[in-house]
């Protein structure tokens, strides 16, 4: 390793003191983005406007830690190999910045794309209203208690407890409307033609 770093050109042993530091950043950050510590940063977050306006983060920044970490880790190690070659010094350096700046876009670009694969899984119960589904488990007439049905919501089937207002019990089977959520989180159903 020594006889590495005194064969180097003063130019390249500066270039390995940003990539070796950097490289070793991008390794305990891995570690611990595998065990579960800081992975993330936030780029989900809402954005407040000074007249009130709440525009939701796209998950795009350019400037993060993770991304100029890259940039300076790239930048050095190309700058380190291409100062070997025999490209002129400038042409090598500009090339290894190039590299760097790159390397910082598609990881602005790369992490926006994991973050909106994210999904928080909680259903909006309020987005039930005016779906169809499916009565599981019979529901007794006039609010006299409930019953389950299934549906789908927000590309999701799931089952949800149930009242109806109808002066009729709704069998296993009958297919419903959604009309209304109560305050308490159960949905109100009536009943619909199997056509409808």
């Amino acid at each position: 390793m020594i006889n590495w770093w005194n064969e180097l050109l003063l130019i390249q042993q500066i270039f390995a003191l940003i990539a070796l530091p950097s490289t070793l950043l991008i390794i305990i950050q891995t570690i611990l983005m595998l065990i579960g510590i800081g992975g993330d940063s936030g780029a989900d977050a809402d954005v407040d406007i000074d007249d009130g306006i709440e525009v939701p983060d796209d998950g795009l920044a350019i400037f993060s830690v993770r991304g100029v970490t890259s940039m300076l880790c790239i930048t050095g190690w190309v700058a380190v190999a291409l100062l070997e070659t025999s490209l002129p010094q400038g042409v090598s350096i500009a090339i290894a910045i190039a590299c760097g700046v790159a390397t910082l876009i598609g990881m602005a670009y790369l992490m926006r794309a994991v973050y909106r694969l994210q999904s928080s899984g909680n259903i909006d119960i309020e987005n039930c209203v005016g779906k169809i589904g499916e009565v599981y488990i019979p529901i007794p007439s006039t609010g006299n208690g409930s019953g389950k049905i299934n549906l789908t919501v927000q590309e999701k089937f799931s089952e949800f407890t149930a009242i109806t207002t109808s002066g009729e019990q709704l069998k296993t089977g009958a297919f419903v409307r959604v009309v209304a959520v109560s305050e308490s989180g159960v949905l109100v159903v009536e009943p619909i033609d199997k056509k409808n």
